[in-house]
């Protein structure tokens, strides 16, 4: 079995500040550094939209500014690991997912706006 040692943080640690978007290298310093999570919550605003969505990249394979539902489950995620589970953040975002949920109470993955946005061909 391979055991990760100090250097393999070390040079993980190097790769995220060098590569990762900001709010990534946030959530490093939160889970491996002790860090706050005020700094992670502050990334994440810049990708809420109005509506109470995510958007804007969060998911990287979707590059669209509108919200998107798999954008949002990593939003609530986030939000989750930075202990902001009262932020009124999180209101806001099930508002969004309520507004689109379907009448057989499932959310899809994505919307068909996606068509009409960069991303992955996955989606």
């Amino acid at each position: 079995m391979n055991v990760l040692d100090h250097s393999h943080l070390t040079r993980a640690a190097d790769f995220m500040r060098r590569s990762a978007r900001l709010i990534d290298r946030h959530r490093f310093a939160l889970h491996f550094r002790g860090g706050p999570a005020g700094p992670v919550l502050q990334a994440l605003r810049a990708y809420e939209n109005p509506d109470g969505g995510y958007g804007h990249a969060l998911e990287p394979d979707l590059r669209g500014e509108g919200s998107q539902p798999v954008a949002t489950q990593h939003a609530l995620q986030f939000l989750h690991e930075a202990g902001a589970d009262d932020d009124p953040a999180v209101t806001r975002t099930g508002d969004y997912l309520a507004s689109i949920t379907r009448a057989d109470g499932g959310v899809p993955f994505v919307l068909p706006t996606v068509r009409d946005t960069p991303h992955a061909p996955w989606w």
